[in-house]
C-alpha cells in the first residue's frame, strides 16, 4: 500500500474543482514570492479600469473613451448680487469606442504516463515541492506573456493611435482598434531630421511644446516627452545641440569636460535641470517575442523613430471584460471535465487549470486567457512625432 494518496497531494488539487482547491490555487498564484513581474513597463503608462465592461450574450463588449482637448481655465465673470452663470462651451468633447478583443497563450499538457510518474514519486516521498516547482516556472512564462502582449499593444497604440494584431502570433489575424487622435497631433521633427549631424533637437523640441501649449490657449500644466532608449542613447544624446548644452553647463559650473567626449545619461540630466522650455523626458524599454507559424523574433511595438509628447500622468486605461470560458465551463461543462480557475496580474489574465478525457486516457491543461486591452485615455492631447521626417 502506498504511504501517501497523490491525490490528496497540493499538485493534484489544484486540477480538482471545489471552492476549497480555488481558493489554494488563486492563494499560490497570488504569492509574490514565487512569481515575478519582468514585463510590466505598461503599467507606469496607465490604470486598470475601475470595473469591467458588460458583455453581450456572445461574449463580445464595448467600451467607450471620451476626453476633451485640455486649455486654460479663463478668469471668472463679474456678476451682480444673485446673478446667474454663464454656461460652459460643451465644445471639444471627443470620443471613440472600441471592443475588447480575447487572448489565449501557449497551453500546456499534461498525459497521463507523465501523471502517473508524478503519482509514484508522490507516494514513495511525499513530497510534491519539485513537482509545484516545475509547474511554476510554467506558470511564469504564461503570466509573462500576458504583460508582454500588454506591453506590445499599449506601446502600438501610443506611438500609432491603433493596435494592429497582423503578423503577431499564431491565431486571428487583425486590426482591433484606433484611437482618434486628431490628424494635426501627428507632427513632423523639425526642419532637420533629428540624425542629421547639425539637427538642432532642443530648439525643435522646445518651438514643439511651445507650440502645443498655445494651441490649448497657454497650457500650463505638466507635460512629458517619452522615446525609446535606442533613441535616447543613440540619436539624442549624440546630437550637437545636446553635447553643447552638457559642456557649457560643465564649464559654468567648473566641472570636468573635455571637448568630443561622450556625453553620460548623467552628465545630460545634470545640465538638463537648468534648461527651460522642455518637459521631462522619460525613457522607454520595451521588446516583446513575436512567435508566428513562420518566424519566432523579438519585436517593438514603440518604434524607435517615433517620440510622444502628452500631459503627465496616465496615457491609457486598461479596458477588460469577464472571460466566457470560465462561465461557460462553470454552468455548462462537461460532468467529466474539471476546471479550476484562478486570476493573474492584477486580474487581467485568468489561469485555468483543466482535467479532461483525450480518448481512453485523461490529460491535464493549463491554459492562460485573457480579454483585456489599453484604451488611450489623452486622445486629443497625444503628440505624435516622427524624428524622420522634416518639416
Amino acid at each position: 500500500m502506498a504511504k501517501f494518496d497523490f491525490n490528496n497531494s497540493r499538485y493534484a488539487r489544484m486540477f480538482l474543482s471545489s471552492p476549497e482547491n480555488q481558493r489554494m490555487l488563486q492563494t499560490l498564484v497570488d504569492r509574490r514570492d514565487i512569481f515575478f513581474a519582468n514585463h510590466t513597463w505598461y503599467k507606469t503608462q496607465g490604470r486598470k479600469a475601475p470595473v469591467p465592461t458588460p458583455t453581450d450574450h456572445a461574449g463580445l463588449a464595448t467600451f467607450t473613451v471620451k476626453a476633451r482637448k485640455l486649455e486654460t481655465a479663463p478668469l471668472m465673470d463679474l456678476r451682480a448680487p444673485l446673478g446667474d452663470s454663464n454656461q460652459m462651451d460643451k465644445k471639444g468633447f471627443e470620443f471613440y469606442t472600441a471592443t475588447i478583443p480575447d487572448f489565449i497563450g501557449q497551453g500546456s499538457v499534461e498525459t497521463a504516463s507523465e501523471r502517473d510518474y508524478k503519482s509514484r514519486l508522490f507516494e514513495e516521498f511525499g513530497n510534491d515541492a519539485d513537482v509545484i516547482a516545475t509547474w511554476i516556472d510554467d506558470v511564469q512564462m504564461k503570466m509573462d506573456s500576458v504583460d508582454s502582449t500588454m506591453n506590445f499593444m499599449t506601446a502600438q497604440l501610443m506611438t500609432k493611435g491603433v493596435i494592429d494584431y497582423t503578423g503577431i502570433g499564431r491565431g486571428i489575424q487583425a486590426p482591433l482598434h484606433k484611437a482618434n487622435i486628431p490628424a494635426e497631433n501627428f507632427k513632423k521633427c523639425g526642419a532637420l531630421a533629428w540624425a542629421a549631424a547639425n539637427a538642432k533637437i532642443l530648439t525643435y523640441m522646445k518651438l514643439i511644446e511651445e507650440q502645443y501649449r498655445e494651441e490649448r490657449g497657454g497650457f500650463g500644466g505638466s507635460l512629458v516627452w517619452q522615446m525609446t532608449r535606442k533613441t535616447f542613447y543613440d540619436v539624442f544624446l549624440q546630437n550637437t545641440e545636446v553635447k553643447e548644452l552638457v559642456k557649457n553647463f560643465r564649464y559654468l559650473h567648473k566641472l570636468s569636460y573635455t571637448d568630443g567626449m561622450p556625453v553620460t545619461a548623467d552628465e545630460f540630466n545634470q545640465a538638463f535641470v537648468e534648461y527651460q522650455g522642455i518637459s521631462p523626458i522619460e525613457i522607454v524599454t520595451e521588446r516583446e517575442r513575436n512567435k508566428t507559424n513562420a518566424t519566432d523574433k523579438f519585436i517593438n511595438g514603440w518604434d524607435d523613430k517615433i517620440v510622444v509628447l502628452r500631459p503627465a500622468g496616465d496615457a491609457v486605461e486598461f479596458e477588460y471584460k469577464s472571460i466566457l470560458d470560465k462561465r461557460m465551463m462553470e454552468q455548462y461543462g462537461a460532468k467529466s471535465i474539471d476546471a479550476v480557475f484562478a486570476t493573474t496580474n492584477d486580474g487581467l489574465g485568468l489561469l485555468a487549470n483543466i482535467t479532461t478525457d483525450n480518448g481512453r486516457y485523461k490529460e491535464w491543461h493549463t491554459d492562460i486567457m485573457m480579454s483585456a486591452c489599453p484604451a488611450l485615455v489623452d486622445f486629443p492631447n497625444h503628440v505624435i512625432i516622427d524624428i524622420t521626417v522634416p518639416n
